[in-house]
């Protein structure tokens, strides 16, 4: 790619959205980021729902100062979490707030739909895991609570298809974000409208599905004129937020094995079909549409989002803390003192995360952590057995041994869980890029316009541009004992009592 010709990526996350130039001038990727603006789940009326408005105004005002400062740049993809949605008439005027995945609408749903149809019928039309979040769990209450909305609803479009469509007017599904709803059949290779029937949701609002890398179109004269911006395409890139994160895995291996690491941390790895089996289905594993061809097979661990809403709970109490602060308060903090299953439901949306984490250690027969380094420190170390617990049975799954972890996205820069892993797992760890998710989205983008030829050799210039930092495994047999540990609790809810470690000892 001629060092003149650019891409910008737009991605919106639970916590901020973004918008960067991705550049490369034949031997290396370049990164910088445009514009950043807050964002986050808004709370009214006892619902939570998204500032679509604001995340629109974000992307317009980004997309102003991006091409005013750079009139070389030729493409723009959008990528976003997953699941959420938005519903228009047929005037094409949304019919209320997207709702958060967090929101409490689908607690429940996920047994009221097994009623419906056995989980074991459902996971085979599509080899996703049963999830409450799932945009099939979302609509199924829609269906529920407010039959009304899908009765004049016209067009369903996810977050990313939402602002493409603001942008060009074309109405599409993506690919990646359409394989994650659970309503997409591989086998049919297209939307399933016959389970769409069966739980009462209508066919007719579901969109063309687009590919990652076909051209969505050119953004109108209109919001160009808006902007202030030149004609722009628009490219379709794996709009699901962690399939463009693994686009960019700096990994030489054809199969790696990954963790995008965030708010979730999506322990996962790579095969060329989907794996719906029984033992697949046994462990809730997910396959999700790649951008490059391949099926991702992975599993959600709850993530960092632990970390963050006790960060944010502490600020409220007057107490706040960096992200390294809290680091430097775990590392002081005794080892293997407490442990939790990061995927509770206790710790989906608690009010106060660091007493629900005390009650969960209580509940399971342990001390509660005290102060603010041992909750952490327990928060650490538990996604880390968390995270050996999810490769092994992929592994199983899979019939293959991994011999390193690649640790993408925004919690790669922490160290702190990136040695825990490391000691855990017993591989070494490359951790990078922190901007996974933008590489990935850019990288589509390029290799559509024909100036990178695939997504391997996008994986080497990764490789090349922003070296990944390496963790080798130290005291491996402590964190096994620790580890069966974790097993033990995880199996009978209740954790046995640790053995006395020293507390001086720092893993």
């Amino acid at each position: 790619m001629s060092p003149e010709r650019k891409v910008l990526a737009f991605d919106a996350g639970g916590g901020s959205t973004r918008i960067s130039k991705i550049g490369f001038d034949g031997c290396r990727f370049t990164l910088q980021q445009i514009t950043r603006f807050p964002n986050g789940p808004v709370s009214a009326g006892g619902n939570l729902y998204w500032d679509i408005l604001g995340i629109w105004r974000d992307l317009r005002d980004g997309l102003r100062k991006a091409v005013c400062e750079d009139r070389e740049v030729v493409s723009l993809g959008i990528d976003t979490w997953g699941n959420d949605f938005v519903m228009l008439d047929r005037k094409r005027c949304m019919l209320e707030n997207p709702y958060t995945y967090r929101d409490s609408r689908t607690a429940g749903l996920v047994g009221e739909a097994g009623r419906l149809i056995s989980d074991w019928d459902l996971y085979s039309r599509n080899g996703i895991q049963l999830n409450r979040m799932n945009t099939l769990y979302q609509l199924l209450s829609l269906s529920r609570q407010r039959p009304y909305i899908l009765e004049i609803a016209d067009r369903l479009l996810f977050i990313a298809d939402l602002l493409a469509y603001y942008l060009t007017g074309e109405l599409k599904n993506e690919f990646t974000m359409a394989t994650i709803s659970q309503l997409y059949s591989y086998g049919r290779a297209g939307w399933d409208h016959e389970l769409m029937e069966l739980l009462g949701i209508p066919a007719r609002i579901f969109c063309p599905v687009i590919e990652p890398g076909e051209i969505i179109g050119n953004i109108s004269e209109k919001v160009c004129k808006e902007a202030g911006i030149q004609r722009l395409r628009l490219t379709a890139v794996a709009s699901h937020d962690t399939g463009s994160a693994v686009v960019a895995v700096p990994a030489e291996d054809d199969l790696p094995l990954y963790i995008s690491s965030g708010t979730w941390s999506i322990v996962g790895t790579e095969t060329d079909t989907p794996v719906i089996n029984q033992e697949a289905f046994d462990f809730n594993c997910a396959n999700e549409g790649g951008a490059n061809g391949k099926i991702r097979l992975l599993k959600n661990v709850m993530g960092l989002w632990i970390i963050q809403e006790m960060r944010r709970n502490l600020a409220v109490k007057g107490m706040r803390y960096t992200y390294g602060d809290l680091n430097r308060l775990a590392e002081g903090a005794k080892p293997f003192a407490a442990m939790i299953d990061p995927d509770d439901e206790a710790f989906y949306e608690p009010a106060d995360m660091p007493q629900a984490i005390r009650d969960y250690c209580i509940r399971t027969g342990q001390r509660a952590p005290e102060d603010t380094g041992s909750l952490v420190r327990t928060v650490l170390e538990s996604l880390a057995f968390k995270y050996r617990y999810v490769i092994e049975g992929l592994e199983k799954i899979t019939g293959r041994i991994y011999d390193r972890i690649h640790i993408v996205g925004g919690g790669s820069g922490n160290a702190l869980l990136n040695a825990f892993t490391a000691n855990c797992c017993g591989k070494p760890v490359l951790a990078g890029p922190s901007e996974a998710t933008t590489l990935g989205n850019g990288i589509v983008q390029m290799i559509s316009l024909g100036e990178i030829s695939d997504f391997t050799q996008a994986r080497r210039i990764v490789k090349r541009s922003f070296p990944p930092k390496e963790y080798l495994p130290r005291d491996t047999h402590l964190w096994d004992e620790a580890y069966q540990r974790f097993l033990s609790g995880l199996s009978g809810g209740r954790f046995e009592t640790a053995e006395k470690v020293k507390s001086s000892k720092k893993l």
